[in-house]
């Protein structure tokens, strides 16, 4: 059963009374219409307050995902093979706090609460069906009268004096930073082991990483949305760059009705120009636009365009032809040809040649990074490239700001700007990202030369012609001051 099979329904259902009134239900179905019926019990019983349905249902959809997804992370192989709920081991959730920070990288207390929220629906398995084994042992006084497949105790919250349930794998100290971006160095340790990948012989697994890396850093999308790029994509990067080859770049215009999208073109120039003047582009002047297809959140299924420098678009291409069309490494090596371009799409796993979901690519990543060539000094994972590009993008737009309003505030103004680059729709996770490049403006001087204008002005702006049209203009003010700073020079 694939990834994408796991859904859920929500229901509307009335009361035995056969009143008017209803209350939410969820069934957690898959495709091939089988229901969860542990987790569906689990959710609608009085072991989750009537408050704390809606977010449990997340929690245990993404345990589920976890399970449905276990073989595939962990050894790449294209057969899905789920563990079973009932076969849950001590193992599974020490792997499911690496799966968690592999996937989201969320901090310890993110962590904490997805694995709470596991163990909760396991013990409530244990009590509620009449198993004739120990799925889950719990101790009082870390000791067990008979140990379980998955063995936790109780704790009490030295804050709250409530009881709660722990196990081993929780972090006992805050190991994952929130949010943090990749570092410069992390990307360059990345691109020596690469190296070492390619004197190895391994020359598709090279090429793929490098291409996904290359991606990641100068789109900041999400793993899952690498994983759906197909050949319609490619050939939409093809146009472009054929066109940008030739002297006439293709209008957005021109590209939205290729694409079949509909576009606010002036919102599109406006992110162009953040883009621009970020650390992301470094300097890069000429620009293409890759759609990408939004796997979470609001704007789930939605299609964004995303700036991407030419180079970086022209890999792809490339690794597209050489690797999934032409098959280099296997002409090379005196194989044949095995078809991989009848999936129609970019990422094709190495070993099974099947076509590679979001978790296959963080398991090939995994793989090579944190196992084959471990760093011991650096935090890597595919992730931390969407928060460098994110914290890039928000500093940027503060040096540009450099406004005196609060957080709140602030983190809207430039969701606003942004979120057409990120596909991002939560105030509180900007808000983080705010914290972070506030941190790296070190000093205050250091911003003049990137400000257009102050918040007086820009408000007045912003009312007459629109946040969009006021971005560019930014942009075209600093980029004339810095012709003219390198005239006089």
């Amino acid at each position: 059963m694939p990834f994408e099979d796991l859904k859920i329904d929500v229901k509307s259902v009335f009361t035995p009374e056969g009143s008017e009134s209803a209350k939410d239900s969820c069934v957690f179905l898959y495709g091939n219409n089988d229901i969860n019926w542990f987790a569906t019990d689990y959710l609608m019983s009085d072991s989750v307050p009537e408050g704390s349905k809606n977010v449990t249902k997340g929690m245990i959809r993404y345990f589920l995902e976890y399970l449905n997804n276990y073989e595939n992370w962990q050894h790449g192989t294209a057969l899905v093979k789920p563990v079973p709920m009932g076969e849950v081991t001590d193992k599974h959730l020490f792997n499911f706090v690496g799966y968690i920070e592999d996937d989201i990288g969320l901090n310890r207390n993110g962590i904490v609460r997805r694995v709470k929220s596991a163990l909760s629906l396991l013990e409530f398995i244990q009590n509620t069906y009449n198993l004739d084994y120990k799925l889950i042992s719990i101790s009082s006084n870390n000791e067990y009268i008979e140990k379980g497949l998955t063995n936790a105790k109780w704790l009490i919250n030295q804050f709250t004096g409530k009881r709660y349930l722990h196990h081993e794998c929780l972090p006992d100290i805050e190991d994952y930073p929130s949010r943090n971006p990749i570092t410069e160095e992390a990307i360059e340790s990345l691109y020596d082991d690469l190296d070492k990948l390619a004197e190895s012989g391994q020359e598709l697994k090279h090429e793929m990483l490098t291409a996904l890396i290359g991606l990641l850093e100068k789109t900041g999308i999400r793993v899952s949305e690498a994983a759906n790029i197909d050949e319609h994509t490619i050939e939409l990067l093809r146009l472009q760059l054929t066109s940008w080859l030739n002297g006439t770049p293709i209008d957005l215009t021109e590209l939205a009705k290729a694409a079949k999208l509909t576009i606010d073109k002036k919102s599109l120039k406006a992110a162009e120009a953040i883009y621009r003047r970020s650390k992301i582009s470094k300097g890069s002047h000429d620009l293409v636009w890759i759609p990408i297809k939004t796997t979470k959140g609001k704007k789930k299924n939605k299609i964004r365009l995303i700036p991407i420098p030419v180079a970086s678009a022209q890999y792809l291409v490339r690794f597209y032809d050489d690797y999934i069309v032409n098959e280099l490494d296997r002409v090379r090596a005196g194989e044949h040809k095995i078809n991989r371009k009848k999936h129609k799409k970019l990422f094709i796993q190495p070993e099974t040649h099947a076509p590679m979901t979001g978790v296959m690519l963080s398991s090939l990543f995994y793989d090579v990074f944190s196992r084959q060539y471990k760093s011991a000094k650096h935090k890597r994972s595919p992730h931390l490239f969407r928060h460098r590009f994110i914290t890039c993008l928000v500093l940027q737009q503060l040096k540009s700001l450099n406004s005196k309003f609060g957080g709140q505030q602030l983190a809207s103004l430039i969701l606003k700007r942004i979120q057409g680059l990120t596909g991002h729709a939560s105030i509180a996770t900007m808000l983080h990202y705010v914290e972070l490049a506030e941190a790296e403006i070190q000093d205050p001087d250091e911003k003049s030369e990137d400000i257009a204008f102050d918040d007086e002005t820009r408000e007045v702006l912003i009312e007459k012609y629109g946040e969009d049209e006021v971005a560019i203009i930014e942009y075209e003010i600093i980029k004339k001051r810095t012709e003219n700073r390198e005239q006089r020079k």
